[in-house]
């Protein structure tokens, strides 16, 4: 069945008891898968939403609330069939509350509690070869056991020692985030394959000398051996949900800050626009002034060239009649 289309095509009211019906047996058969873990549902139909793991009953209130909306035909058929599927099948595993009648008055049965991990995620590795050496017991270094276990990506192998020296026994430290969890469990998932996981190392009587290993929960980690020491100081206990909802939460958190952040530079940007225009406003009134200034000072100085020139036109005129009337004035002279 092709669920990548659901939201481009639909059914009419004629079809979707009939496309229900065939999500429903499809989900029977395993195909798709809805359940992942032993307390950890995904809803089959909402590949690459933003909520990808949920408890049972919040799936069935998803599952509810879609199938009974305004979308698609296929969509409301698939999570109708889906809500069907969690009550009618796998709904016996998930611990209920019993309606109780006025005359029984047993006991409720207590929630199972969800399994909890080692966080950081983190691997025990044990049966390490070790030897007797100048006076203590040696054995492989971390650095070697990362390099054996390169195909699970860890972050890095502490191996553990007490007063004799190594104590056959390491730490694999994984990423923090899905990818380093995911490689955890291929860890586990191989030795247990292969028989060497913890079950194997808790019921052998006589073992191998291969490793064993599996992923640190939370009985490794209440242990009184230098593993559960190790567990207590570097680590936590979580659930998956726990996990899942605290990177919701950073992630909410940095939406929330990339926000803060957005807005300030915004501001600061209106800011420096306003200031920007101010300066530009006082450049022009002074540029303004300047032009005015200097205008002012061409008349000033045109007007002082164009008085000189007149006082000079003047002078001139002044010379001229002096000197017309000097001859004028000595013919009278001899006349008389």
């Amino acid at each position: 069945m092709d669920y990548s289309s659901e939201e481009s095509s639909d059914l009419s009211d004629s079809d979707i008891d009939e496309y229900e019906a065939r999500s429903y047996m499809n989900l029977k058969s395993g195909n798709p898968k809805v359940k992942r873990l032993s307390d950890i549902y995904r809803c089959p139909f909402c590949v690459g939403k933003k909520k990808l793991v949920y408890g049972y009953k919040d799936l069935l209130q998803h599952a509810i609330g879609v199938g009974s909306s305004n979308r698609s035909g296929k969509v409301k058929a698939n999570h109708r069939a889906l809500a069907n599927f969690m009550e009618n099948d796998i709904s016996v595993t998930v611990p209920s509350i019993p309606q109780l009648a006025d005359e029984d008055k047993r006991p409720l049965p207590t929630p199972k509690p969800a399994k909890k991990f080692v966080w950081p995620w983190t691997a025990i590795l044990v049966n390490i070869p070790t030897e007797w050496k100048n006076g203590q017991v040696v054995g492989e270094s971390g650095s070697k056991l990362k390099e054996r276990l390169s195909r699970f990506n860890p972050v890095r192998v502490i191996t553990l020692w007490n007063d004799e020296g190594h104590t056959g026994t390491a730490i694999v430290e994984f990423g923090r985030d899905w990818a380093g969890f995911k490689d955890a469990m291929a860890f586990e998932d191989q030795l247990e394959v292969q028989h060497h996981g913890k079950k194997d190392w808790c019921a052998a009587e006589a073992k191998s000398s291969n490793l064993y290993g599996w992923v640190a929960r939370a009985d490794d980690y209440v242990s009184t051996d230098p593993i559960g020491k190790h567990l207590r100081k570097k680590g936590e206990l979580k659930t998956i949900i726990d996990v899942a909802e605290e990177e919701s939460r950073k992630m909410e958190k940095l939406v929330a800050y990339m926000k803060d952040q957005l807005d300030t530079r915004n501001r600061q940007l209106r800011e420096l626009e306003l200031k920007s225009q101010e300066v530009d406003m006082c450049c022009q009134k002074m540029v303004d002034k300047l032009y005015l200034t200097h205008q002012a000072y061409n008349e000033e100085i045109q007007l002082k060239q164009w008085l000189a020139k007149e006082n000079s036109t003047q002078s001139s005129d002044d010379n001229v009649n002096k000197m017309a009337a000097v001859p004028v004035s000595a013919a009278q002279n001899q006349v008389e």
